[in-house]
């Protein structure tokens, strides 16, 4: 098995060619998107193995999505056909303001239809770190029962489980349950990455801080937070009950299109952990891959190899707070 498990939908999306509303572009070109798979891409480009489970339809479209994921060589074994349902897609306008927009087709998609048998004939045993986001969840009643599984057989295996809420409302019945349910696998998982708006909103609270203590008390043992243009921050409390904070500022690039961006921050915190760094260098790591990607259209083409990171960190500077 990989050192690195994820399990979500995969999507192909269809990026405009021209800057014009989705109404009357005429031309797009074919790519591939997803939160779990852009963060699978993004450790996959960085020299870890990754196992990403799924489900496409049995259509060109799902064809598709296991051809590029295996020329990115990550594991797809688990990506399974269905044919009762189709693979989901999205459209993507390009735009200069940095939030594009995208209009999703995937409701009932194959992805959705995943139940939590697909994980009987996994093992969890060699593996390192789940990473989950609270996308996948959302899709339905049997994907939710299906992450929390996940959750359980990693832990029984002693992975670490990390978990980026990724709020997508319009896929919850209602703000309410979306909030409640994101805390309950953010509770559950031992490294929460919140952007800092995600966290005011899931937990009540105004500062950093405060977002990250209402998951420490709760057991989770760090705390990430996504600082957007200003950087990134970590909490965690040591065994000794000491409070541990490191804040590390963002890079000077331009921005071309924010979609992706925080997958490519989660893949540089989880290689950084994988590989024991220091919790300066991972945020650095996570702040570079992250700046890296804004400056592409794609949601993840821009995702580093270690030698393209490595060039990044040498040529460009970190913002003045």
């Amino acid at each position: 098995m990989s050192e690195i498990i994820t399990i979500g939908e995969p999507m192909v999306m269809f990026l405009a060619d021209t800057k014009e509303h989705l109404s009357n572009v005429e031309h797009f070109t074919r790519l591939i998107a997803g939160a779990e798979l852009n963060v699978a891409m993004g450790l996959r480009r960085l020299g870890h193995t990754v196992t990403y489970i799924s489900q496409v339809g049995e259509d060109p479209f799902g064809q598709y999505v296991k051809k590029y994921l295996e020329n990115e060589n990550i594991d797809t074994t688990f990506v399974k056909s269905y044919k009762e349902a189709p693979t989901g897609f999205q459209f993507k306008n390009r735009t200069d303001e940095g939030d594009p927009e995208v209009l999703y087709f995937r409701k009932g998609a194959a992805a959705s239809r995943i139940t939590k048998d697909i994980l009987n004939e996994i093992s969890f045993s060699d593996g390192k770190v789940l990473h989950i986001t609270g996308i996948f969840p959302a899709l339905s009643e049997t994907t939710l029962e299906t992450t929390f599984k996940a959750i359980e057989k990693a832990h029984e295996n002693g992975m670490l489980v990390t978990f980026d809420p990724n709020p997508r409302p319009v896929l919850w019945e209602s703000k309410e349950k979306m909030i409640q349910v994101t805390n309950e696998l953010a509770f559950k998982s031992d490294i929460v990455l919140p952007g800092f708006s995600e966290g005011k909103l899931f937990t009540g609270k105004d500062y950093k801080e405060e977002i990250a203590d209402f998951y420490l008390d709760k057991g989770v043992k760090k705390v990430v937070i996504k600082m957007g243009t200003t950087g990134s921050y970590s909490r965690e409390k040591l065994e000794n009950g000491q409070i541990k904070e490191v804040e590390c500022q963002s890079f000077e690039v331009p921005v071309l299109d924010t979609v992706g961006a925080g997958d490519g921050f989660a893949a540089g915190v989880i290689s950084g952990i994988l590989e024991n760094l220091e919790d300066n260098k991972i945020l650095e790591r996570g702040n570079a891959i992250g700046g890296i990607q804004v400056m592409h259209l794609s949601d993840n083409e821009g995702l580093p190899t270690v030698d393209e990171l490595d060039n990044f960190l040498k040529n460009y500077k970190r913002k003045v707070s």
